[in-house]
């Protein structure tokens, strides 16, 4: 049995009780309590076009392959949903595309037990806003926390808030852009977005008075940078001083490092980027083939199948947080494009998969080198 439940989003009328002056480490020491808490998270999960064909014949569990066996019962587990959960606007590739899915995404995502999912991200709008509510909506009937985006920006910044094991874990998302607006009828869903540095700063300080834990989820960067720059470090240290112990990066679709960073609290965390958790980019790629003269990146990169499950066990004591070692499974995204292009079948299948659980030695070897040497020293690959 889970130890935790949903507190659900911080209300519009608490949020503006708050004080926007006060002292975020202070409030926090004061409503502090001690325990031990474990996050898992993974990045993007992109339900581009031939993800939803794979859907439509598999089912989405079958999409969603090995992810419920390492979404812990004990833990409190995240990621990106970087598709709206509508269908009303055509989809279609290009770059970007425009990106949407059924709901029934949604609800196999709470039976693989993810807790909390951020819409918060350059595609929000791609089934306008409309689509974006709808997402909302979807998320949270299936028993999810959906972050990063509400009929207000007040909304949209809210945090959600789960106790587990005692302690309250906070989380809110923010995006640096989106692609596209609202379309023509009144905004349903507003994207949180990194606009002004005051706004954001007192959204994490608003949870960081209610919660023991501060998770930021963060879509930043661009396609396929292979690690993060200047101003991704400087807003992670602004994040952290303003009351986030843990800051999820999504956005590049490649994984980057995972840094511990100084934090008045004790210990804080950034994963500045945990790639794709499900796409069908990459689709390409073959162990010792080098790409097509011309070819797009997003066809045959092959970090853009590389993904992660990072797990991150906090411990409390009264307001200091201890983050002890951190353990991540590799994963790489299956994708049966050249048995397509071999015509030795007609239906496309894609599934979240451990790498361990991959069929070629040659591919997991390689992989593996590269996911451990991307995320860095601050993380242990473990198979389960």
């Amino acid at each position: 049995m889970t130890a935790r439940k949903s507190l659900g989003a911080l209300t519009t009328a608490a949020i503006l009780t708050l004080s926007v002056v006060v002292d975020p480490h202070a409030q926090a020491q004061a409503n502090a309590h001690s325990g031990d808490v474990t996050i898992g998270a993974s990045g993007d999960l992109l339900a581009h076009i031939r993800v939803v064909r794979a859907a439509a014949v598999h089912g989405w569990p079958h999409v969603l392959g090995e992810l419920s066996s390492f979404t812990h019962d004990e833990d409190i587990s995240f990621a990106n949903l970087e598709t709206p959960l509508s269908e009303e606007r055509p989809v279609a590739s290009g770059s970007p595309p425009i990106l949407g899915a059924p709901a029934a995404l949604a609800t196999a995502l709470g039976a693989a037990g993810i807790d909390v999912l951020s819409v918060a991200n350059n595609h929000a709008w791609d089934q306008w806003a409309r689509g974006a509510q709808r997402s909302v909506e979807a998320v949270r009937a299936s028993q999810m926390g959906a972050i990063g985006a509400g009929p207000t920006m007040e909304d949209a910044l809210a945090a959600h808030m789960i106790e587990s094991h005692g302690l309250r874990v906070a989380f809110l998302a923010i995006t640096e852009r989106v692609n596209g607006g609202p379309g023509h009828s009144p905004p349903e869903a507003l994207i949180a977005r990194w606009d002004d540095d005051a706004v954001v700063a007192q959204a994490v300080a608003r949870a960081r008075a209610e919660a023991d834990i501060v998770v930021v989820s963060i879509h930043w960067s661009h396609d396929f940078w292979p690690e993060p720059n200047g101003a991704q470090e400087r807003r992670a240290a602004f994040l952290v001083a303003h009351g986030a112990d843990v800051i999820l990066g999504s956005g590049p679709h490649v994984l980057h490092r995972v840094s511990r960073l100084p934090s008045p609290r004790g210990d804080a965390i950034c994963a500045y980027s945990l790639g794709n958790l499900l796409s069908n980019q990459g689709n390409r790629y073959r162990v010792g083939r080098r790409a097509a003269a011309g070819a797009h990146p997003a066809t045959w990169l092959p970090t853009t199948r590389d993904g992660a499950w990072l797990r991150l066990p906090i411990h409390v004591d009264h307001g200091r947080i201890t983050i002890r070692p951190i353990t991540a499974i590799p994963l790489f995204t299956a994708n049966n494009f050249w048995a397509m292009e071999r015509r030795e079948t007609r239906d496309p299948d894609i599934q979240i998969r451990r790498l361990a659980e991959q069929p070629e030695a040659a591919l997991i070897s390689e992989r593996r080198a590269v996911i451990a040497q991307t995320l860095g020293p601050e993380v242990t690959l473990v198979d389960r």
